[in-house]
Parts: structure tokens; sequence; C-alpha cells
């Protein structure tokens, strides 16, 4: 009888264990498939260059530039990269969008080679209305917290300053008497906006060579304040303020064989240093920071044609930017929209139907008609090997397993063996 009971409590803790082998395996399994998503969602996969995306100030909303049409137009899609609209038509070159504090407008910098002016244009109807009439280059427009004014960057006879206008295009002045000029030998292409303060009262920008980053007063451009440290190693620039005033700045870094990107925290009035948002970035700015400081968006050549990416920043985020060429996944929308052209290719008459809309729609805004948008290659998101703790941890469980296996069934043919 009392044979009996430890052998019946024998096989109950046989059972139990490998019920928790199991469970545990599950476990590990479960963690691994989380592990194996990347942060880095793929918004848009078109064959065409996608560049400078920028959030809307709720977060909802995403427009940035693309050359799909030859030239460069903007479009406009929601945070996940679904309902993808082209905003502007035509034959104007429309670059370096920017929305408006109520989501309602956006500015662009429209025209050609030899003149640009900035214009502004009605998101839902796509109406269009010039601000500025420089007869110069006029570009990167930003708009300033109460939605009045405007700042951007002219180009003229070798010079560039940075001036500011009323949204209705009254009272264009410049605040800057040769931030950068030709015959100084320093650079003259501006490569991002001027963004203005939570309070509207000064504005932040990259001095000639885009290698320091600085602040003035937005009124009338003095009082002008360094930002970024001197004798700091790269060029600073992309400067973006954040909701309670601090700075965001991108630090980059280019050495022979070697180039990585720091973005910084800054407090541009206080003397206390700055702090590391991201450090070893292996991506290029402009980035663009939700006003919740919760994503970031980039563009990057990284799937072969330049798209526009996303990803949290959380740790998990932030690391995943460490790697040059790291793994994305396709947001939800991307991913139905490449299933369905899939689909659709593989159906009867797929070319026909491909091109009425399998892929992304975009459609020209108050027009009531749709428009394909170029498709690509299916996007194939790939699975990063598994992490090191991970092969380690289940191939601990497996030898316990084993051990534990074999043993029993040693003691089993060692029991069977007296018994005879």
């Amino acid at each position: 009888m009392l044979r009996s009971r430890v052998a019946w409590s024998s096989m109950t803790g046989m059972r139990m264990f490998r019920v928790a082998m199991f469970a545990a395996c599950l476990a590990l399994a479960s963690v691994q498939v989380a592990l194996s998503a990347s942060p880095i969602q793929q918004l848009t996969n078109d064959g065409a260059s996608d560049i400078r995306p920028v959030w809307s100030l709720d977060g909802k909303r995403v427009a940035f530039q693309s050359n799909r049409n030859k030239i460069y137009q903007v479009y406009v899609m929601d945070a996940d990269g679904a309902n993808e609209q082209r905003l502007t038509t035509g034959d104007a070159d429309d670059r370096h969008p920017a929305w408006n504090p109520d989501g309602a407008r956006i500015a662009v910098d429209s025209g050609h080679e030899t003149t640009r002016e900035i214009w502004t244009i009605d998101v839902a109807t796509g109406a269009r209305t010039q601000v500025t009439n420089v007869g110069s280059i006029a570009t990167f427009p930003s708009w300033s917290p109460d939605g009045s004014r405007l700042s951007f960057y002219v180009y003229r006879n070798g010079t560039l300053d940075l001036w500011s206008v009323g949204v209705d295009g009254s009272n264009a002045r410049p605040l800057t008497n040769g931030l950068a000029s030709e015959q100084k030998n320093q650079c003259t292409f501006a490569c991002h906006v001027a963004p203005w303060s939570p309070d509207g009262s000064r504005l932040a920008y990259s001095t000639a060579g885009q290698a320091e980053v600085w602040t003035m007063r937005a009124s009338d451009g003095s009082d002008a304040v360094r930002v970024s440290p001197s004798g700091d190693s790269g060029g600073s620039h992309f400067p973006v303020y954040l909701a309670d005033g601090r700075l965001l700045y991108v630090t980059e870094h280019v050495t022979p064989g070697q180039a990585w990107t720091d973005v910084w925290v800054a407090n541009p009035d206080s003397t206390e240093p700055r702090e590391a948002l991201m450090q070893d970035v292996q991506a290029q700015g402009p980035f663009a920071f939700s006003a919740d400081g919760q994503w970031l968006l980039f563009s990057s050549p990284r799937g072969g044609n330049f798209d526009v990416y996303r990803v949290p920043l959380t740790p998990e985020g932030k690391e995943a930017m460490k790697i040059r060429s790291g793994d994305t996944e396709p947001s939800p929308a991307l991913a139905a929209t490449t299933a369905a052209r899939a689909h659709a290719a593989q159906a009867p008459g797929a070319q026909a139907t491909a091109a009425q809309g399998t892929a992304a729609q975009v459609s020209a805004p108050g027009s009531g008609v749709s428009a394909q948008a170029q498709s690509s290659a299916p996007v194939t998101p790939t699975t990063p090997s598994p992490a090191p703790a991970m092969l380690w941890a289940a191939g601990g469980l497996i030898v316990l397993w084993l051990a534990v296996e074999g043993l029993r069934w040693s003691r089993g043919r060692a029991r069977r063996r007296s018994a005879r």
C-alpha cells in the first residue's frame, strides 16, 4: 500500500514538472516573439523618396514630401500611415511642410531652382494662398504658436538670412543680416526650420555651416544666445522646441569610416548641462518629435528608398535606433496595404485591379476623385535573431528537462531489474 502511494506521488510530481517545463517554454516563446518585433515601424513604401515627415500638433497626423510625380509634392496621412492623401497637385514643386497649430493648414515653400515662395494650403480643400513675395529663394516655413506669423529663410545674392512674416503676408522683415555668406565661404543652404519657443518670444536656429545652435528674440533678432556648447565635436543643428520650453537638437559626427548622431535636450534659459536623449544613433536628422515627446519620425533609405518611419521613445526604441540598418516592422496600415497589393496581384485581371485601388489611395483634397499612389515591392519585415539571454534560458530548460527525464528512466529501469 505504501509503495503504491509513493509511486502515485512520484507520477503526480513528474506530471507537475512536465507541465511546469511546458509552461516555461511557452513563456519564453512569447517573450521571444515580443522581442522579435522591432519597435521601428515603417509607414510608407512606394518606391519614391518620402522625406521630411512632420507631426501635427495633436500627434494624429503626419505630413511629408514625396517625388512620386517627378517633382516633390506634399502628402498627409494618419500617424500609423493609414488614410494617405496627396495634398498638393499641379506643376508646383512643394517642399518642407509645416502644420499650423490647429492642424487646418500646412505651410510649404514652393517654386523652382531660382525662385521659391512661402504658401499656405488648406488641408480640407487644398486651396493655396501665397504668403511671401521676396522674388528669391524662401524656404523652411515655421508657424508661431498663435498661428499669426511664420519664420523662414531667404537666400539672395549669395547670402542666407532668417526672416519672419505675417500669415497674411504683412510685415515681412529680416531678423539677421548676413547669417551666412558665400563670400565668407560659409554654407548658405538652410536645412531645417527655425522653430518658435512655446511662448512665441524666441526662435531657435543653426549658424553658418550648421555647426552651432542659437536662439534669438523673434521680434527683432536681437539677444542671440548660444545653446550648443563650444568645442563640441560634430555639427549641431535641427533644433526643436519642446512644450516645456526645453530645446532638442542634433549633433552629427562624421569620421573616416564611421558616422553617428547624438540627440540632446537643453534648457536655453539655464546654465544646467544638457542631457542626452539618444546617443550613437545610426540615422541622420532631421527628426520630428511628437508634441507629447512619445514618438519620433524620421526618413531613411534603410529599405532601399527613402521612406517614413516612426519609433516610440522608449528604451527599446532608442536602442533600436543604434543599429545602422536595423530591422523594422510595417505599421498595421502598411501591412494591410501590402497584403491587398499581393492579393490583387494574384487575382484575375490583377493589373487593372491594382491600378484601381489595391495600393494606398491618395486624393486631392476637395476633388472627390481618388488617384493611385505608385506601388513598390511588398515590404518584407525581417526577424532579428533570438536574444542571447533567451537562447541560454531555452537551452537550460531543455537540458534540465532531458536530465530529469533521463534520471527517471534510469531509476525505472533499475527498479525493473531488481524486481526480476
